[in-house]
């Protein structure tokens, strides 16, 4: 886990230090009256990739699958004077349709997440601001354990994640911050009943709403490389002051979009998460936390919210 916060860290720093080389200086300065500037700003991207396979007589054999995925992220930043609002909301879902039409057909889930996040800051330096932060992740649909795709083991609401609390922001670069807070509540939400009684995601069994309080720090750079290369990061750290201090739970969202023109673009989406409270069974049978990590690679049509 240590290499993992280590590669994450070095990961941020080098994007970091990329941006503030390459970021050309202007020529002249381009002065605006105060009536002339806008508070709000608004700005996104919406991707929509498919994916398809077919089969007719082919004698190495395969099986006939659909596939569709859709993300949508949408920035919304309000600046007057020494008082900021920033609002990012983040969705995605996918799946994929193997067999269709055929007495084998399964329709398996392959992206599902709700991630919004709002701040209020009031700046107190050039580059800082103290700032409260609100975080609220969960997903859409009933997730299962393929091959079973009876059981149930995750649903809208179950697991759902709430971080609130103060701190301070370090913006040295429109394209970065990092938030930074000595103590946030973090709160866990099962509010499925089967999967509470379970005690599932390190939530006592039968209750549903898990409480811990610990320094979180949250990360984010959103950087256009090329006119044609754009990269979205966010990390999110928090650790426990009352159980367990110094394990740090990550949460580590990447999305690179490589533009062929306005409308078409290849998108590569990861997310890394580790949280000693969420017990996975691996392939030989053993229980205990583990580093999850999810992919989607798609090409498809997206449309760049200005």
């Amino acid at each position: 886990m240590k290499n993992v916060l280590f590669f994450l860290t070095m990961v941020f720093l080098a994007a970091n230090s990329f941006g503030q080389q390459t970021e050309s200086k202007p020529d002249s300065k381009i002065i605006l009256m105060p009536d002339t500037v806008k508070p709000w700003k608004i700005s996104g991207i919406v991707t929509l990739n498919f994916n398809q396979a077919y089969f007719a007589n082919w004698s190495a054999g395969g099986q006939n699958s659909l596939g569709l995925n859709a993300m949508f992220n949408l920035k919304a930043d309000y600046k007057k004077g020494k008082h900021s609002w920033s609002n990012n909301l983040d969705l995605a879902y996918g799946f994929q349709l193997s067999a269709p039409g055929s007495s084998e057909e399964q329709l398996r889930k392959t992206d599902d997440k709700i991630d919004l996040t709002t701040s209020y800051g009031y700046q107190i330096g050039k580059k800082w601001d103290f700032t409260l932060l609100a975080n609220f992740r969960t997903q859409f649909t009933n997730g299962y354990k393929y091959p079973d795709d009876t059981t149930i083991i995750s649903t809208f609401m179950a697991p759902a994640y709430l971080v609130v609390g103060p701190g301070f922001s370090y913006k040295p670069a429109p394209f970065f911050s990092l938030f930074l807070s000595p103590a946030s509540g973090r709160f866990t939400f099962v509010l499925d009943q089967r999967l509470a009684d379970q005690g599932a995601f390190g939530v006592d069994s039968s209750k549903h709403i898990k409480g811990e309080l610990g320094p979180y720090v949250r990360a984010t750079l959103n950087k256009d490389l090329s006119k044609s290369i754009n990269i979205t990061s966010t990390l999110d750290l928090f650790t426990d002051y009352l159980k367990d201090f110094g394990n740090i739970d990550v949460n580590w969202n990447l999305l690179v979009v490589l533009k062929v023109n306005k409308w078409l673009a290849t998108t590569i989406a990861t997310q890394i998460i580790y949280d000693n409270d969420i017990m996975i069974t691996d392939l030989q049978g053993n229980t205990g936390p583990r580093t999850q990590f999810r992919e989607n690679i798609g090409v498809g049509i997206s449309y760049k919210i200005h």
